[in-house]
């Protein structure tokens, strides 16, 4: 897929601001499959490294009117072009894509714990 902006993958996509998509929290993403040519826009929850390959993952984007289901996530596997455009993969394969799933997992509940514990610090 090709994103716009903050949007790729081979899905293709170029980087919202910095060259790396893990420096751009809470970005928005607009990822233009390059088969298709349907665009589709995402959310930039997280990102993170395994075995020298970068994944990030992502949820469907659309504003709130009441009437969307419940957001989806999306692990891709992401690498920068020569040309320093980043593009999306997707993971075919369960092994890896489970092993993406069990890390980010791992870290939403790291992040979740520690801002738990600085709240009740803060009380």
């Amino acid at each position: 897929m090709k994103t716009k902006n903050p949007k790729k993958s081979k899905s293709e996509s170029k980087s919202p601001t910095s060259n790396r998509a893990k420096k751009s929290e809470n970005a928005l993403a607009v990822i233009r499959d390059v088969i298709n040519h349907k665009e589709y826009y995402l959310s930039v929850i997280d990102s993170f490294m395994i075995d020298g390959r970068e994944y990030v993952v992502m949820y469907n984007y659309e504003p709130d009117d009441g009437s969307h289901a419940e957001p989806e996530l999306v692990i891709m596997r992401t690498e920068f072009s020569s040309g320093g455009d980043q593009l999306f993969y997707s993971i075919r394969d369960n092994n890896e894509l489970h092993k993406a799933f069990i890390v980010f997992m791992r870290r939403f509940h790291t992040s979740n714990v520690s801002r738990t514990s600085r709240v009740k610090s803060n009380a």
